[in-house]
């Protein structure tokens, strides 16, 4: 066949249509499969198919779509062939039917070959001219058709790719396999567990594959079923949770058509703990009582080592019961439904109680959950509050420490820990000082301890640190300590600069002090004056009442009072502290030691139990309203007031020349100490670099400035001009002195060693001789008091002689009274000039402890004497021998005060001290002869009490013990003899006793052990002052040696008053065990002369 032949021609315009219509089938057939799975995947996204079987029924669909197309298409496949586009042709103009089959069917016999060939390709240029015009409508059709195939190829598409077929429940799409297992696979129900305790719970695990829900059917017996819905995940499984069962309960699941098989869960009846108790057994250090705890999930506080005793009980037979805490478990034995045990918690936390029954039933009820906290044994916290921080030691070395200890439980021990750090850096243990605890084993301690430092050898300088240790009673005893406090050791000149800051303190005190009083005086005198002028005016209008004003101004008054005398006791104190720093300071000197005690003496006086006992009857007086007791009170309570005036004012002048005494002697010592430093400061300077050298100078420097500052303020003090003039010399010196060492320390600092010693030199060439020159000030101040006051016992007894003469005339004149007026007025002038002499006398034992106080007594009593003769002259019948006697009474008095001044400017003048030491020591010797002739006379009347004339005869007795008494005092006041306030107040209390008449066997014993102390107070005194300069040797005693009193020295042996020994009429009065030891002590007197 020719290219040009009519069936090429047909096949070359069949070939775009057949194309054509392949692509229309494709495209349908495709967009149908594709359509299908779209629709189906977004129906299941959809949820609108469930079960499985969708996928199979997409799969068949599509897979029928396809197969139905291609059936068409196979059928429809000749539509297009050479020979139907050619009867298709023939059916347009210009073809006549069968003109273009004809060519293409088989030619006949006989046909010609050459006009079939021509006519063959005539009708192919026809065809090839006018067959694509004649085939346009078709291929419009076709066209359509393959646009119709596009869009439902597209729709499939969009709808394929937007319901996301390879994700979620579409995925399912392109398992066919699984989901036709899924459609044949049975519905299953399981359980987690079969056998439930009461209460618990239980999960019912479902599955259906392929399934997206199912129901669940649950009964309990005898119960109708009850449906639940159960969703499934994609697998198709599911968990549905029972809830409390208290039943046994039959479940199944259904699922569409089909169901599963049936299962049970079958609940286990509870076991009940009938009993718990818990007994804490507490260590046996603690000191604790058994005790049951809660077990109802309080928690519960236990000290490390506490045992638990653990009883329980429950209903049903136990397997095994614990304690579980964390990973540790604690068994308990178990028997029958019983169990018991000790647990032993080694950690805190929650302790849980964990019960296991033989049948496997749980323990109905709340669980038993004890949370447990163990307590520590902590170690004692120590703490010192007071000082409580860092300090330097007082001057007496005694430190008041008050620790606060703690202990959880209980304390064991409490010690005290110091060391010792020199000014050189050494260190050492000083030994361990243990605190006693009061009372029982205790937890808490407040204790006040004192930290003395005198026997350890200390230096000024030094340093201290202590801390207290405490240890606890626990088995492992714990140990606690306090912070470690340092307490530094002033230097001497510390100490005596603190000593001169407390001297000029307390001289404060006593000046405000006496003014307090002197307005209290003058107000209470006043508060007595007005009560006597409103007695007065009111004896005649009958019985008075106490205003309620009066009443508060006297109240008012007596608080004031107690004020003041606590502020005494308080100054009394101060003076004590005083006289300790004093001491500590080196300040040995007995004559300060002296003047302390005697303004010691003076402030015990003034609190006098006489005063406080006026003060309560005011108080008394001032409750009833009574007018005339509060009259009477003020009065008492004003004479008290005078008489403690007068011994602050007394005290006050004392401590004055106490001060300059003590401020002196502090100095001298201070001088000869610095003296003493700076030449240690020379010898070591080739030992030194110039920088500590420098500092070490600078330092001296700056004491020796300290005392030019604190001679120039003494010497301001001193009144004698010349005394004046020789401080202010001394102290500038001192500045010289001090002014050539800092020249030392700059040139020690700027490496002039050379310079800096010769200035050093210069510097202690001023201070060498300064501490000697202020001694000799010192005893020349001391001899210039002391003359003082025999001049002032000289113009005394001088002003007593003008008055006893001027008395005696008075008691002549008085014997036969001719001027009463005349005689009244000479008598009243006496007695103003005994008044003005008694109150020098006061001023003046004031001054020197060997001025007796007695003779302010005995003047004061010749002006009582004088009053009464003047009292009695001033009558309208004049008593002529009342006048007389009075005014022959006062001469005696003034007689006795003019002898007690004699003996008083002897005793001054021939002591070699300005307080009269010595001569007060020679007087204990006789004070212990004159108690023993008391206690002979009061023994003599013993057997006679209940006689008449006894009476005068004790008071007689009584006067003479209260003189011992006294005299026991001023010597006790002289500081030198500590001992005599005790056997002052106990020689008082015999005068009191004997006065009031109480005379009695255990008077008598009193008495005789006063005279013992007595005699063995004078064994031990010394005759003569010491002098403090001399060196001392020691060396072995002689005969000669013993010091003994006068009064024992005239009882022994051999002596002109030899001892008399008391006959049997003396001996019958007493008990035989009286006598013997009546007898066994004149035999120890007598024996003490032969040995």
């Amino acid at each position: 066949m020719s290219p040009h032949s009519t069936r090429a021609a047909l096949r070359l315009l069949g070939t775009p249509l057949r194309h054509l219509r392949s692509l229309s089938w494709a495209a349908a057939g495709t967009g149908t499969v594709v359509l299908t799975f779209g629709v189906a995947a977004w129906l299941a996204l959809l949820g609108w198919f469930d079960p499985p079987y969708w996928v199979l029924v997409a799969w068949a669909l599509a897979i029928g779509g396809a197969l139905s197309g291609g059936v068409v298409a196979w059928r429809h496949r000749s539509a297009l062939s050479d020979a139907a586009l050619a009867q298709h042709l023939e059916r347009q103009a210009p073809w006549r039917p069968g003109q273009l089959r004809a060519l293409l069917e088989r030619p006949a016999a006989g046909t010609s070959e050459s006009l079939l060939a021509e006519a063959d390709e005539l009708e192919a240029r026809s065809l090839v001219r006018d067959g694509a015009t004649a085939l346009r409508p078709m291929r419009r059709r076709l066209r359509y058709r393959a646009a119709g195939s596009g869009v439902l190829l597209g729709a499939g598409l969009l709808a394929f790719l937007t319901a996301d077929p390879f994700d979620g429940s579409a995925a399912a799409l392109w398992h066919p396999r699984a989901a036709w297992e899924a459609t044949t696979a049975p519905v299953r129900i399981g359980l987690t567990q079969p056998v439930v305790n009461r209460g618990d719970s239980v999960e019912f695990l479902v599955e259906a594959v392929g399934r997206r829900r199912a129901t669940l059917w649950t009964r309990a017996p005898g119960e109708s079923w009850m449906p639940q819905r159960v969703a499934l995940d994609s697998l198709g499984r599911g968990r549905v949770g029972s809830g409390p069962l208290f039943a046994d309960v039959f479940a199944r699941v259904v699922s569409g058509r089909r169901e599963s098989d049936t299962v049970s869960v079958r609940v286990r009846l509870p076991a009940f703990l009938g009993a718990l108790t818990l007994t804490a057994r507490y260590p046996a250090y603690l000191g604790l009582h058994d005790e049951p705890l809660p077990v109802t999930g309080d928690t519960v506080l236990l000290p490390i080592g506490t045992r638990l005793e653990v009883r329980g009980e429950a209903t049903a037979e136990l397997d095994a019961v614990n304690w579980r805490a964390g990973s540790t478990s604690y068994p308990m034995d178990v028997e029958g439904g019983r169990f018991w045990g000790f647990l032993r918690p080694g950690t805190s936390g929650a302790y849980r109680l964990e019960v296991a029954t033989a049948s496997g039933a749980p323990l109905a009820g709340d669980t038993v959950v004890i949370p447990i906290r163990l307590v520590p044994d902590r170690a004692p916290e120590v703490a010192i509050p007071v000082p409580g921080r860092d300090t330097v030691a007082p001057l007496s070395l005694r430190l008041p420490l008050v620790i606060d200890v703690r202990d959880d439980y209980g304390l064991r021990t409490i010690s005290l820990h110091l060391r010792r750090v020199s000014r050189f850096g050494l260190s050492d243990t000083l030994p361990v000082q243990p605190i006693p605890l009061t009372g029982s084993v205790t937890d808490r301690a407040i204790l006040t301890h004192q930290l003395d430092l005198n026997g350890y050898g200390l230096l000024p300088g030094d340093t201290v640190r202590y801390f207290v240790e405490a240890v606890d009673n626990a088995p492992a005893a714990h140990v606690g300590r306090s912070r470690e406090y340092l307490l530094r050791l002033p230097t001497m000149s510390e100490v005596r600069a603190a000593a001169r800051a407390a001297s000029e303190a307390v001289s404060s005190r006593l000046d405000s002090l006496a003014e307090s009083s002197r307005k209290l005086e003058r107000q209470t005198e006043d508060l007595s004056r007005e009560r006597q002028r409103s007695g007065t005016e009111a004896n005649g209008q009958g019985d008075e009442t106490l205003s309620f004003e009066d009443a508060e101004r006297a109240e008012a008054a007596a608080e004031a009072q107690r004020e003041l005398l606590r502020e005494v006791e308080a100054l009394r104190e101060a003076m004590e502290a005083l006289r300790q720093s004093a001491q500590a300071a080196g300040l040995n000197d007995p004559e300060w030691q002296a003047r302390l005690s005697e303004i010691r003496d003076q402030l015990d006086r003034a609190l006098s139990p006489e005063l406080r006992a006026r003060l309560d009857e005011l108080q008394r007086a001032l409750q009833d309203l009574d007018a005339d007791r509060t009259r009477e009170a003020l009065e008492d309570l004003a004479q008290a007031q005078q008489e403690l005036l007068e011994a602050i004012e007394r005290s006050r002048e004392l401590f004055r020349r106490a001060a300059l005494e003590g401020d002196m002697a502090n100095l001298a010592e201070e001088a000869s100490e610095l003296a003493g430093d700076q030449e240690r400061w020379i010898d070591q300077m080739a030992e030194s670099d110039s920088a500590s050298a420098a500092a070490w100078e600078r330092q001296l420097a700056d004491r020796a400035d300290s005392l030019a500052a604190a001679l120039e303020k003494l010497g301001q003090q001193l009144q004698a001009e010349a005394m004046q003039q020789a401080l202010q010399d001394a102290a500038q010196q001192a500045a010289q002195a001090a002014a050539q060492m800092q020249q030392a320390a700059d040139m020690a600092q700027a490496g002039d060693m050379s310079g800096a010693r010769q200035q050093g030199q210069e510097g202690l060439q001023q201070l060498q001789p300064l501490g000697e020159q202020l001694q000799q000030q010192l005893d020349q101040l001391q001899q210039q008091w002391r003359q003082e006051v025999v001049a002032a016992l000289d113009r005394g007894l001088a002003e007593t002689a003008r008055l006893l003469e001027r008395q005696v005339l008075v008691e002549q004149s008085a014997r036969s009274v001719v001027s009463p007026e005349r005689q009244r007025a000479e008598q009243g002038a006496v007695e103003e000039g005994v008044e003005k002499l008694m109150e020098r006398m006061r001023q003046l034992a004031g001054r020197n402890a060997l001025v007796s106080p007695q003779i302010a007594t005995a003047l004061s009593a010749a002006k009582e004497h004088m009053r009464a003769s003047r009292e009695a002259l001033s009558t309208a019948a004049v008593n002529e021998r009342e006048a007389a006697d009075r005014a022959g009474q006062g001469a005696d008095a003034l007689n006795a005060a003019a002898y007690l001044m004699l003996r008083s400017r002897g005793d001054v003048s021939g002591s070699g001290s300005g307080s009269g030491l010595t001569e007060a020591m020679e007087r204990m010797s006789q004070l212990a002869q004159q108690q023993g002739q008391l206690s002979q006379q009061a023994g003599s009347l013993l057997p006679m009490i209940g006689q008449s004339g006894v009476q005068s005869e004790l008071r007689r007795l009584g006067d003479g013990q209260r003189e011992l008494a006294e005299e026991l005092e001023r010597l006790q006041a002289q500081g030198d003899v500590p001992q005599a306030g005790p056997l002052a107040a106990e020689a008082r209390e015999l005068a009191r006793r004997l006065e009031a008449g109480r005379l009695d066997r255990e008077t008598v014993r009193r008495q005789e052990r006063l005279f013992r102390r007595l005699l063995d107070q004078g064994r031990t005194l010394q005759g003569q002052e010491e002098d403090q300069k001399q060196e001392r040797k020691s060396r072995t005693p002689e005969a000669q040696d013993a010091a003994l009193p006068p009064a024992l020295r005239a009882q022994l042996p051999g002596s002109a008053d030899r001892l008399r020994l008391p006959s049997w009429e003396e001996l019958q009065r007493f008990s035989p065990e009286e006598r013997r030891l009546v007898v066994e002590y004149f035999r120890r007197l007598t024996d003490a002369g032969t040995e």
